[in-house]
């Protein structure tokens, strides 16, 4: 009765003869393809209506929580609802099919790949294709056997269940071993240029001298014992408060004196911050703002002494009378001026803003330089292609520099896929979900190894530079060299191969003497911080005048509270200029203003950008150093003799 009822009902439809069939297995079978809720919800039905319900779950292939879900907000599934419930099972069934289908993985989970399963199994694990011979011209009362030999139990590959797929519901299929198009190749083209007029694009010689690079600085600061990585995460608030205090206590002294020396016709004293004082001082101290979520301005600006010589008082900072104010929290500086009745308040008419910075030396008149500064994420946001990088390597194999500074990060933190634990990688056939660690040791190493292994042989000098943005690199400023950076577990081939081939793994930042040119580079954005809580005036060229500040000041990063916030201050040594001498060359990314480079008191600063931004490409740089001899004999200026050029990419 119940196949004739079918019969009549449906008309020829292949759902019928599943519905029998279903009716036809006896009650073990029936309980491993309903679940409870389903079965009771049966029993409650109608016989239209049961064999409506268990159609709609051959459909989609819903659970108990699916019918829960309904029950709980309408009060139970009747014979009235029931297309209620058919719309609410499309809806969701629209939801799952624009949802990716992978399982992710924790970021230290390397046990191996898992490959995407939504919607592979029917009634009890029966599949597709077991559904497609189920529905065929065959006996009823045998569909039974096939049912249980159809149940499957290894998922078969994303593109096999996707022909699948089609081929049950009367869709085209692709060709089997049909390739993925290529992906579209880039142009590589001149965005802006520094000098580009004055002097010409030199050419590259077939055969490039010796080049000598010198890591400066106390390496015991970023690297110790245990594989090259030092331990972190044991520092007390007392250190870190304490490391503060002795830098502003060893540059109150230096600043003080800049001030008086400055004012050297008049007759002033160093001062105590927090003493009144009834004739004109010189005050030392770090700027701060009065509000602990406010930002800075003249009208919130307050200086603070250190323990040593004012048992870190502050008092209220006004800069009315000063003809130029250049401050930002964190700053030290010294003031000349008058204190209040009360000492509460400083009025002063000088400020200055830190160390006058000597004029950079220029490098030797015979010093020539062809250097190329590239800098991650490289991938666009939302998804994990690297052929950005591989142009822009294939491009240096082109030039041939005598420097390749390639800076991270290689797997970005803040990349879509990598947030949601998605990593899929494209043209992936099977749609497999890697780990972080098989994307470094399958795909970034791999590549890097292939791609840098021409400019090895073409003698250029290759260095590698981690991210506080790379997803495996968990130290913060400064960071150790980019091999101890990812850590013992990440073993790799093409890691080895990259030593024997002589790549150099950079601390981050690092501080190089380059054929005697003194570089400073950072991963890091040194110039953001700054700009964000700047005050100036008269107001002027803010990203000079920011960049100067930190010439001044004789450090990358030395905006307080931290940012980046990822800093050891017990290390925090490494962040200033050797020595205090300002480098000739000065070189990070950053999103504040556009990729260029830049001069500020003989110092050349580069911004390179990042080869890619989040929904576009992006840029890289290249920077000549031309011997400054002219014919007769005279050296010209160093920023005429230097060149840089910023490139961008484009889709073809």
């Amino acid at each position: 009765q119940v196949a004739a009822s079918c019969t009549k009902r449906w008309c020829g439809s292949p759902w019928p003869a599943v519905l029998v069939a279903m009716n036809t297995m006896g009650p073990e079978s029936q309980n491993t393809c309903l679940g409870p809720e389903l079965q009771k919800a049966t029993r409650t039905l109608s016989t239209e209506s049961s064999m409506k319900l268990m159609e709609l779950h051959t459909r989609y292939n819903f659970n108990d929580d699916h019918l829960e879900a309904f029950t709980q907000n309408h009060n139970g599934l009747t014979d009235d609802n029931l297309g209620e419930f058919e719309q609410f099972l499309e809806k969701d069934f629209a939801k799952s099919a624009q949802r990716k289908s992978s399982t992710s993985f924790p970021s230290g989970d390397v046990r191996g790949k898992r490959k995407s399963t939504p919607g592979s199994q029917l009634l009890g694990g029966l599949s597709l294709r077991g559904l497609r011979d189920m529905v065929s011209d065959r006996p009823i009362a045998t569909v039974n056997a096939p049912i249980m030999d159809a149940i499957i139990t290894t998922p078969a590959s994303k593109r096999a269940r996707e022909d699948e797929r089609k081929e049950v519901m009367g869709e085209e299929a692709p060709a089997s071993g049909t390739p993925d198009p290529p992906p579209k190749p880039f142009a590589i083209s001149l965005r802006s240029s520094l000098n580009k007029g004055n002097l010409s694009k030199p050419v590259t010689p077939a055969v490039q001298g010796p080049i000598k690079i010198e890591l400066l600085g106390d390496n015991s600061l970023w690297t110790s014992g245990q594989n090259g990585a030092y331990r972190w995460a044991d520092e007390p608030l007392e250190d870190r408060s304490a490391c503060r205090e002795l830098r502003l206590a060893s540059m109150e002294a230096i600043v003080g004196a800049a001030m008086c020396k400055r004012h050297g016709n008049e007759e002033v004293e160093i001062g105590t911050v927090g003493m009144p004082a009834q004739s004109e001082v010189v005050l030392c101290g770090r700027i701060v703002c009065e509000g602990l979520a406010g930002r800075l301005n003249e009208r919130s600006m307050l200086l603070e002494g250190s323990l040593a010589s004012s048992r870190g008082a502050r008092v209220r900072l006004d800069t009315a009378e000063c003809e130029r104010v250049a401050a930002f929290p964190g700053q030290i500086v010294s003031v000349l001026g008058r204190s209040g009745m009360t000492g509460a308040t400083f009025h002063a008419r000088d400020f200055l803003p830190g160390l006058v910075s000597e004029p950079a030396g220029v490098p030797s008149d015979d010093v020539s330089l062809h250097m190329m500064v590239v800098a991650g994420p490289y991938c666009l946001r939302d998804s994990l292609d690297f052929s950005p990088l591989e142009q822009v390597l294939r491009h240096a194999a082109r030039e041939k520099p005598q420097v390749l500074i390639v800076m991270g990060p290689f797997l970005d933190a803040n990349n879509q896929k990598v947030c949601s634990g998605e990593t899929t990688l494209p043209n992936d056939e099977d749609g497999e979900v890697h780990s972080f660690q098989e994307i470094y040791t399958e795909h970034v190493l791999p590549m890097l190894h292939k791609y840098l292994q021409p400019l090895r042989r073409a003698s250029t000098e290759v260095l590698v530079m981690p991210s506080l943005d790379e997803v495996l690199c968990f130290h913060p400023l400064p960071q150790p060299a980019f091999d101890a950076s990812l850590g013992p577990g990440l073993e790799s081939d093409h890691l080895a191969a990259l030593k024997r081939q002589g790549v150099k793994f950079l601390p981050n930042p690092a501080h190089l003497r380059i054929n005697g040119v003194a570089v400073s580079v950072t991963s890091a954005d040194a110039l953001t911080p700054i700009l964000r809580e700047i005050v100036l005036r008269p107001e002027g060229r803010k990203i000079e005048e920011a960049l100067r500040l930190l010439l001044q000041q004789k450090t990358l990063f030395p905006v307080l509270p931290r940012e980046p916030a990822h800093v050891s201050e017990a290390r925090a040594a490494t962040l200033d200029f050797v020595e205090g001498v300002e480098p000739q060359l000065c070189i990070f990314p950053s999103v504040t203003g556009n990729p260029t480079g830049v001069f500020v008191d003989n110092t050349l600063f580069v911004n390179p950008g990042s080869v890619c931004r989040p929904m576009v490409l992006g840029s890289f740089a290249e920077v000549w150093l031309t011997p400054n001899l002219v014919s007769d004999g005279k050296s010209k200026p160093f920023g005429e003799s230097v060149r840089v050029d910023i490139q961008k990419l484009e889709k073809l």
